[in-house]
């Protein structure tokens, strides 16, 4: 079967497909692509099913050869992709023969971009994922020399998606968490009208944010007796910073969650570069829901608005080697004989 063998990689990079869903129960982290709308996107363009798994990349790219023929696309945090030294498109099906070489540049917007194969990265399932889980030892490390198998080699290319909106957003929804009531009244009203500043303290499990309205005190103290946590949550830290919790999140934490990032808006702060600054807005319970619905319903349209996609001549370093203009003239047709 053909595959991509890895020349080079950034650190950071891992294979992702949904998570484990169900097992925190058991002290294991549910994982799962950080911005789950991009995986969605490249299953989309390649005709993958929803499990299938992707390479996902924190801001930096990579280089690899493919081993046989093979369709791959890009989507998520916008790089550079080349082929043999040629641009190609992002989020659309791009063809390679054996021994082709593929790069990735660094992200030129947002932090997380994925390589899609057809069929998806066929590596160990463990639990029930293929999720890497680098600190628990969890699924395949995509490293130099591993090759990432595809699931089949079939496809069209050219088939792409348009680039979402999202990267360009700057306000995030999310709910009041359970332990808000340890935080005075004033406290959280600062919170709720504070511009946050992503910091750059992130990584697959959180993200540290910094609110113009200063540490968030409780008279309480900041530490709890330790609780489940769930995708989104914001912790408080002993210095009274807030901590956004994202895919490889703990199942359990002993900092009190003064708000929840609601469901519908996970990605957009997951793709959200350090030193970003943006807002909150404060929503019900039934609103999240309501919003979570329509993303859901957006991500199972995507199939359906992939099309053939027009390159830029711009950004075509093969320009020449394309037919521009079709038929023959013989150059006198305006001549009036």
């Amino acid at each position: 079967m053909s595959g991509l063998e890895i020349m080079e990689i950034g650190a950071g990079a891992t294979v992702q497909d949904r998570g484990r869903a169900g097992w925190q129960r058991y002290g294991v982290t549910a994982g799962g692509a950080v911005d789950m709308v991009a995986l969605a996107e490249g299953q989309a363009i390649l005709g993958n099913g929803r499990d299938d798994a992707a390479l996902e990349l924190a801001v930096m790219g990579g280089r690899f050869r493919a081993t046989g023929p093979l369709l791959v696309a890009g989507s998520g945090a916008d790089m550079p992709l080349k082929v043999n030294g040629a641009a190609q498109t992002w989020r659309a099906g791009v063809a390679l023969e054996a021994g082709d070489e593929l790069t990735l540049g660094p992200a030129r917007g947002g932090v997380y971009g994925y390589l899609h194969v057809a069929g998806g990265i066929r590596s160990p399932v463990v639990l029930g994922a293929r999720s890497t889980h680098l600190r628990a030892g969890l699924g395949l490390v995509p490293e130099a020399g591993v090759t990432l198998e595809a699931g089949r080699s079939g496809g069209t290319p050219g088939q792409g998606l348009p680039a979402p909106d999202y990267f360009s957003r700057r306000s995030l929804r999310a709910m009041w968490g359970p332990q808000s009531a340890v935080f005075p009244e004033e406290v959280r009203a600062g919170f709720a009208a504070a511009t946050f500043r992503v910091t750059s303290q992130r990584d697959r499990q959180g993200v540290r944010l910094e609110p113009d309205c200063g540490p968030l005190e409780s008279a309480e103290g900041l530490t709890i007796v330790s609780d489940a946590v769930v995708l989104g949550d914001v912790q408080v830290t002993g210095d009274g910073q807030p901590a956004v919790l994202l895919a490889d999140r703990q199942p359990t934490g002993g900092y009190p969650r003064i708000a929840t990032v609601i469901g519908a808006d996970i990605h957009v702060l997951a793709q959200m570069p350090a030193g970003t600054r943006f807002r909150l807005e404060m929503v019900s319970r039934d609103a999240a829901v309501a919003a979570l619905g329509r993303l859901r319903a957006e991500i199972a349209a995507l199939p359906g608005r992939v099309a053939p996609l027009r390159r830029d001549p711009h950004d075509m370093d093969d320009l020449l080697a394309h037919t521009l203009i079709g038929g023959v003239v013989r150059g006198d047709e305006d001549d009036g004989d």
